[in-house]
C-alpha cells in the first residue's frame, strides 16, 4: 500500500497527501465536486471513473487507498457488485477502504449494500466537514493493516495469523477487525479449537453477533449441527439483520436433510435483504426441491434481474429456472430462457453445456426424442472442450438426461467419474446411487460405486506405499496420471502435492516442481475452500521458495 499508513501520520490531510484515491460516479457534477472536496482535504493522487468498467480497469492497474462510490452507477454494474467483483479480482485489501456514496434509503438497498460490507456509506448531499470525519475515523482503524493485507493478498494464512498478533500487542483502535481476520485465517486453517477460544475471548467483554456466529460455525466443521443451529438462531433472535448466522443455518439445515426447514429460513432472510442474488438462487434450488415450482421460478427469476452485471452471474441459474418451466409443462417458456442463457454467457462452454442438457430434458418432456439427443449431442461437445471434469451437480444432471435418452452405458461412465473425483465427499453416492434406482439400475449403481471408490483407494494406497520405499518418482509418476484421470479427487490431488514436496524436501527446490504444487492447491482450493491439508502444503512450499520470493 502507500505511505498513507505510517504511524507520523497523525493528521488527515497528511493521510490525504500520501493516498492514492478513487472517484467513482457516473455523473460529471458529483465526480468534480467529491474531487474538490478531496483537495480541500489534502488529496493530491486523485483518479476518477464514470462507471464500474472504468473502475475496474483503474483498480486492476493501480493500488488504491480510498475509494469513494457511488451506489447508483447508471448502466451496468452498480457499487455493490463493483466491490464484490473488486475483492473477487484481489484488487482491494483489508488495508482499503471502500466508501459507499448514495442516496437511496429504501431498506431493500440498503441491507444489498451492507451485505458487501464497505467500510462506510455517506448520505448524499457530502459536504468537507462529513467527509473528514467519516475518513478520520476508518483512516485510524486501517492505516496498521499493510502487513495484514499482503498475507491475506498471498494467501498465506500462517503469516496473516501471525501479522494479526504483531498488531493486537499494539493495542490499536480497530482489534474487533484483526480478531475478526484472525479468526477467519484460524478457521480456513481448520484450526477450530483456537478459532473458539478467540470467539469465547472477544464474547467475553462484548457480545457481538460475528464472534457468537463464529462459534456456531465451529460447531458446524466439528458436525455438532444440533449446537450450531442453536447458537445461529441465538444470533438471529438477537440481531435479525444478520444475515451471515441466517445463511450458516441454512447450510446446518440442509447438513442435517431439513430441507423445509431451511427454506423457510431462506424465505424470511429474502424479507429481510432481497437483493442477495447468491440467496435468491439457494432459495430457488431449496424451493425445487421441496416442489414449491412458483416460488423456485419467483426466487430464480429475481436472481437473474439483480445478478444481470454482478459477478454472481451465472448460467446454472437459467437452467434451474429452465427446469422449473419444465416440470409447470410450460417447454415454449423453458426453451427460450435457456435461449437467452446461450446470449447472455456466448462463448461460454460451460453456460453451453448446461443449455445444452437442459434442452435435452424440454425435449424429451414433450416426447422430441430427434431434438432431445441433437441437444445431448451439443452438450457432449461441450464437454469434450472444456478442460478437467465436470462440476458433481452438472454431471448428475447429465447423467440423469443420459438415463432418459436411454444412454446407460454414458450414464454409468459419466456415474463413475463422479464417484471417483467425490469418493471422500459425503452424499455424492447416494445421490449417484438414487439416478440408477431411478433407472431401474439399482444393483448396477452399487456395483460401479463399490468399484469406482476401490479403485481410488488402491491406487492412493499404491502411491504412498511407493513414496515410504523412498520410490518417490514412481509414486509422482502413478500420482499424477491419476490426477489426470481424476482431476477433482482432493485425496489424490493433496497426496500428489505431497510427493512433489517430498521430494524438493529431499532432492533442493524445482521451480517447474513448485508451480506444478501451486497448480494442484489452486485446483484444490477450487474444489473445496476448505480443505485444510492445501494450507499446510502452501506454508511447506512457502519455506522452499528463496529469500524475498
Amino acid at each position: 500500500m502507500a505511505s498513507i499508513f505510517t504511524e507520523n501520520a497523525s493528521k488527515l490531510h497528511l493521510y490525504l497527501k500520501e493516498a492514492r484515491i478513487l472517484v467513482v460516479d457516473d455523473f460529471q457534477g458529483m465526480r468534480t465536486m467529491l474531487r474538490n472536496i478531496l483537495k480541500d482535504a489534502g488529496g493530491v493522487n486523485i483518479d476518477t471513473a464514470a462507471n464500474a468498467k472504468e473502475a475496474l480497469a483503474l483498480l486492476k492497474a493501480s493500488s488504491y487507498d480510498i475509494i469513494l462510490c457511488d451506489f447508483n452507477l447508471g448502466v451496468g454494474q452498480n457499487g455493490q457488485q463493483l466491490l464484490e467483483e473488486a475483492r473477487m479480482r484481489s484488487y482491494i485489501g483489508p488495508g482499503t477502504i471502500w466508501i459507499i456514496v448514495t442516496a437511496e434509503k429504501t431498506n431493500d438497498l440498503v441491507m444489498g449494500a451492507a451485505e458487501s460490507k464497505p467500510d462506510g456509506y455517506i448520505l448524499k448531499p457530502i459536504n468537507l466537514q462529513t467527509l473528514e470525519s467519516r475518513l478520520e475515523k476508518l483512516l485510524e482503524k486501517k492505516r496498521a493493516m499493510g502487513g495484514i493485507e499482503a498475507a491475506v493478498k498471498t494467501r498465506n494464512y500462517l503469516r496473516v495469523i501471525e501479522a494479526c498478533d504483531k498488531l493486537r500487542s499494539s493495542k490499536p483502535a480497530n482489534l474487533q477487525d484483526i480478531l475478526r481476520i484472525k479468526s477467519e485465517a484460524l478457521m480456513t486453517l481448520g484450526r477450530y479449537e483456537e478459532a473458539a477460544q478467540l470467539f469465547e475471548a472477544v464474547l467475553t467483554i462484548r457480545d457481538v453477533s460475528w464472534a457468537k456466529t463464529g462459534l456456531g460455525k465451529v460447531s458446524f466443521h466439528q458436525k455438532d449441527y444440533d449446537h450450531a443451529a442453536s447458537i445461529f438462531r441465538e444470533v438471529l433472535a438477537a440481531n435479525r439483520l444478520y444475515m451471515e448466522a441466517s445463511d450458516w443455518l441454512v447450510k446446518t439445515m440442509q447438513a442435517i436433510g431439513d430441507t423445509e426447514q431451511a427454506l423457510k429460513v431462506l424465505q424470511e432472510a429474502v424479507e429481510v435483504s432481497p437483493n442477495s442474488a447468491n440467496r435468491q438462487k439457494v432459495l430457488g434450488e431449496t424451493a425445487y426441491v421441496t416442489g414449491d415450482l412458483d416460488l423456485a421460478q419467483t426466487a430464480f427469476e429475481k436472481t437473474i434481474r439483480i445478478s444481470e452485471f454482478s459477478p454472481a452471474k451465472s448460467p446454472d441459474v437459467f437452467a434451474g429456472l429452465a427446469k422449473v418451466f419444465t416440470d409447470k409443462k410450460e417447454p415454449s417458456k423453458a426453451l427460450n430462457t435457456l435461449g437467452q442463457c446461450r446470449r447472455e454467457f456466448k462463448d461460454n462452454p460451460e453456460a453451453l453445456l448446461y443449455a445444452s442438457i437442459a434442452e435435452s430434458v424440454v425435449h424429451q418432456s414433450v416426447g422430441d426424442g430427434a431434438k432431445a439427443k441433437a441437444a445431448m449431442q451439443q452438450a457432449l461437445q461441450a464437454k469434450a472442450s472444456m478442460d478437467g471434469v465436470l462440476p458433481t451437480d452438472l454431471s448428475l444432471e447429465m447423467a440423469n438426461a443420459l438415463f432418459k435418452l436411454g444412454d446407460k452405458e454414458a450414464a454409468s461412465q459419466l456415474l463413475g467419474e463422479v464417484v471417483k473425483n467425490n469418493h471422500d465427499r459425503p452424499g455424492v453416492a447416494a445421490k449417484v446411487q438414487t439416478l440408477f434406482e431411478a433407472a431401474e439400475m439399482g444393483d448396477e449403481g452399487r456395483e460401479l460405486i463399490a468399484k469406482s471408490k476401490e479403485d481410488v483407494v488402491n491406487i492412493n494406497n499404491q502411491g504412498v506405499l511407493l513414496a515410504r520405499e523412498e520410490k518417490i518418482d514412481d509414486a509422482i509418476a502413478l500420482l499424477r496420471q491419476a490426477a489426470i484421470d481424476m482431476p477433482n479427487s482432493e485425496t489424490v490431488l493433496m497426496n500428489l502435492c505431497g510427493t512433489l514436496i517430498a521430494k524438493m524436501q529431499k532432492d533442493g527446490r524445482d521451480g517447474d516442481l513448485l508451480l506444478e504444487v501451486q497448480e494442484m492447491l489452486f485446483r484444490v482450493n477450487t474444489i473445496n475452500p476448505d480443505n485444510k491439508k492445501q494450507h499446510e502444503y502452501a506454508a511447506a512450499i512457502a519455506a522452499l521458495a528463496p529469500s524475498g520470493a
